[in-house]
């Protein structure tokens, strides 16, 4: 039996045995070629926004149709209306912690979207409210691995189909953990009497920057940017150098000798020195001899006297990574690389500076005021309050100390005693 010709026919006698159809398999032609086609939507259920009733109500969209009845009057919610606000919100979020605003950045949309629909301006504003200082000196620019795209798709150079790199929230980080650990250092040796001038805070900033670079070429021009490191930068930090080898050299407070601060120094941040003098890390033996071996190429090292040192089983440091800090690129077939400490004294020494004949200055600085020559009082930090105070007078002088010592023994009558005491030698 033959097959129907059409789809209608399957109503015919002839197909008892055959499925009956409601409508033709095939649409049939629409009548008006103009008319659109009609779109059927699906309605998508929604989950109620359960914290409405804490937060506030969500914006409202304006594909959404105004409510015929009257909606119920929200309570009144300050932190929706701060984002809402067009200029309390950045000051709202320039001053919100680190840790709370990458929180809140997180959890609510609101403030996610807004915060990047006005991310780059945020960024950078935040970054000089924190830390002014330490924004400028370590910009964006060097660190392209804490860089994201733009999170609105804002193109780079005229290019549409490239976003932008702006600096994220790990520049901030970054940022705000340097000037904390820079202030960090500068005030633990304040507190023990070895104070700096101000400027130096800016100096010790660029010298990490110096010690990031891996290459003799890229550090040589980083220093000999007059631009960049002024002569002042180059003095303050070689005074930085000599209050760090009297920090350590110290015999009652020291932790070793003068080649430790050179040693620190030499490593690829300074972290290592942030924790040091904070109490954090304690040197022992054999953890100096391995920072030893790492930092310093073996013909720099005294093998003779100690032969350990070339041994890799007793320093326990493997042999590609004997002086690794001190090869190009801090690889072990790099070329030698000067430490970065003897580089700046080599620059200054190119400039002119003649900074040797300020070494004595640099040791007496911070103890005597120049213009009276009385004694400046040291901070001293309160262990209750964990906080520093810096005292109204310093030491009294010696002549004042002998006074005060001469009055107490008349008061007492000690110098009397010692008269008598004293043997008669003049027949």
């Amino acid at each position: 039996m033959q097959p129907p010709t059409s789809p209608r026919d399957c109503d015919s006698p002839s197909a008892k045995n055959r499925k009956r159809v409601a409508e033709p398999l095939s649409p049939p032609a629409p009548a008006n070629d103009n008319e659109t086609p009609r779109i059927l939507r699906r309605h998508q259920h929604r989950h109620r926004n359960v914290a409405a009733a804490i937060w506030g109500p969500d914006i409202a969209s304006p594909r959404t149709p105004a409510a015929t009845s009257p909606a119920l009057k929200q309570p009144f919610n300050i932190y929706k209306a701060l984002l809402r606000h067009p200029n309390l919100f950045f000051q709202f979020a320039l001053r919100l912690p680190y840790p709370a605003i990458i929180d809140l950045y997180a959890i609510d949309k609101e403030f996610h979207y807004r915060l990047n629909k006005y991310s780059v301006s945020l960024i950078h504003d935040y970054a000089r409210y924190h830390a002014p200082l330490a924004g400028y000196i370590f910009s964006w620019i060097l660190y392209p691995n804490l860089c994201i795209s733009d999170p609105m798709l804002r193109p780079m150079d005229g290019r549409e189909w490239l976003a932008r790199d702006v600096p994220g929230f790990r520049w901030i980080g970054m940022v705000l953990w340097r000037e904390r650990v820079v202030k960090s250092i500068l005030t633990r040796l304040a507190i023990e009497g070895h104070r700096v001038p101000e400027g130096t805070i800016g100096a010790l900033m660029k010298f990490w920057c110096l010690m990031e670079m891996n290459t003799t070429a890229l550090r040589q021009a980083f220093l000999q940017d007059g631009d960049i490191w002024t002569n002042a930068d180059i003095i303050n930090l070689q005074l930085f150098l000599v209050k760090l080898d009297m920090r350590f050299a110290n015999p009652i407070l020291g932790n070793g000798i003068c080649e430790l601060s050179h040693m620190l120094l030499t490593q690829k941040s300074l972290s290592t020195l942030w924790k040091i003098l904070c109490g954090k890390l304690e040197f022992d033996y054999d953890e100096t001899t391995e920072m030893v071996v790492r930092t310093y190429l073996t013909e720099d090292l005294d093998i003779d006297d100690q032969p350990w040192l070339d041994d890799e089983v007793d320093t326990g440091v493997p042999e590609e990574e004997w002086g690794i800090l001190c090869r190009e690129g801090w690889q072990m077939n790099g070329r030698r690389m000067e430490p970065a400490v003897d580089m700046v004294i080599s620059e200054g020494i190119r400039r002119g500076l003649n900074v040797h004949q300020h070494y004595l200055d640099f040791v007496l600085y911070g103890y005597v005021d120049p213009c009276t020559g009385r004694n400046l009082p040291a901070p001293r930090h309160l262990r209750r309050n964990n906080g520093v105070v810096m005292p109204r007078e310093g030491w009294p002088g010696k002549l004042l100390s002998d006074r005060m010592v001469e009055k107490l023994d008349d008061e007492f009558g000690v110098r009397r005693l010692r008269n008598e005491d004293e043997m008669d030698t003049s027949s």
